[in-house]
């Protein structure tokens, strides 16, 4: 009875913070960048003229399909992992798919982590390793993004890097730092949290957290810092395996949803390796911008901002929209659509156990 009404209170606590204005917004946010696309596409210097596959464009078909797919192995089989439990496919698939969808109806900066233990949760880890793994998949995430763009930086030129996004290009590289600086002072944050010394971090969230303009955010600043003392107690004693595992399935999440753009772009326009690696590159650049974009998942902004970074590449007239659909559907509205299936499924718990809680 009462693992009843633990499931019944998380199960309204979900459905209290997911409500279906938040997946009307980015919809219709997603529309409005579509639409504003379709205008400037009909307005631009490209000449008009049917649109024309690449040879063996099927190839590429393919391999949009097959990195969405393995972009969501590649998290999965990090949960699993870090769970240290045999948790089934079906349960993998549907935190995963749960995660990726409370990241996509809430702003970028916001993300999706904090209803991730609860999610983790319900299919059967202990409440203080689900902590633990929400903690660490956020932290492997962060210093992935963090040390990506040095690497970046060792293949491309800076003048190249930063050369995309027209009248908007400085607006754009403003973006990136303040973004790019964020994740950093949040890793070291986390690093200290979990690596160093959790409890001089607690004193430092809380010291900072008391000014009166942020007293409000204080509660969950310490839980934060709690979170992390967790998780620092939880995976101490884990083994090099175990990181490079974490490491490499991280890569695998990241790498292969950048890599969906490009094979995007080559069903209509081959790319030679240098141009993959550009498309690749911005694409990173572009994620970091979305980081501070308000609206829920970037929806909106991300469609036009793509054209931006990457409409060099894309040379037939209204290719733009049908390649643009294909990445946002595939790294976007895909978690929406399974979101949409997959959590009144998880929340349907929720009324049989109260009806028999009022039947008690």
């Amino acid at each position: 009875m009462g693992k009843d009404k633990k499931i019944v209170s998380t199960n309204r606590s979900v459905a209290s913070r997911i409500k279906p204005s938040m997946i009307v917004w980015p919809i219709l946010f997603g529309l409005i960048g579509v639409g504003y696309m379709l205008w400037r596409e009909m307005h631009n210097d490209i000449p008009q003229g049917p649109l024309v596959l690449a040879d063996h464009w099927w190839v590429f078909a393919v391999l949009v399909v097959l990195f969405t797919l393995l972009k969501d192995f590649s998290g999965m089989y990090r949960l699993r992992v870090m769970s240290g439990a045999p948790l089934t496919f079906k349960q993998l698939f549907r935190i995963r798919m749960l995660y990726e969808f409370t990241s996509a109806v809430t702003p970028s900066a916001a993300g999706g982590s904090s209803l991730e233990v609860i999610f983790i949760h319900r299919e059967g880890i202990k409440i203080s390793r689900a902590t633990s793994m929400t903690v660490l998949a956020l932290f492997l995430d962060e210093i992935f993004m963090v040390l990506l763009f040095p690497i970046l930086l060792l293949s491309i030129p800076y003048a190249e890097l930063f050369t995309a996004g027209g009248y908007f290009q400085y607006g754009y590289l403003w973006a990136f730092i303040i973004g790019y600086v964020m994740k950093l002072v949040w890793v070291t944050l986390l690093f200290i949290g979990i690596f160093c010394n959790p409890t001089i971090l607690a004193k430092i969230i809380g010291f900072i957290f008391s000014f009166k303009f942020l007293r409000k955010y204080r509660g969950r600043a310490l839980r934060t810092a709690v979170e992390l003392r967790q998780c620092a107690r939880e995976i101490r004693h884990e083994s090099f395996g175990y990181w490079m595992r974490m490491m490499f399935s991280t890569a695998g999440i990241w790498g292969f949803r950048f890599l969906i753009a490009n094979m995007a772009i080559m069903i209509f326009n081959p790319l030679p390796i240098s141009g993959n690696l550009m498309c690749f590159a911005r694409q990173y650049i572009l994620g970091i911008v979305c980081m501070i974009v308000p609206t829920p998942g970037g929806s909106g902004f991300a469609e036009v901002m793509f054209d931006g970074f990457l409409g060099e590449y894309i040379t037939q007239k209204m290719s733009t929209v049908l390649i643009t659909s294909i990445w946002r559907l595939c790294t976007y509205y895909y978690y929406l659509i399974a979101g949409v299936i997959i959590l009144p499924q998880w929340l349907g718990k929720s009324s049989i156990l109260r009806k028999r809680h009022e039947t008690n």
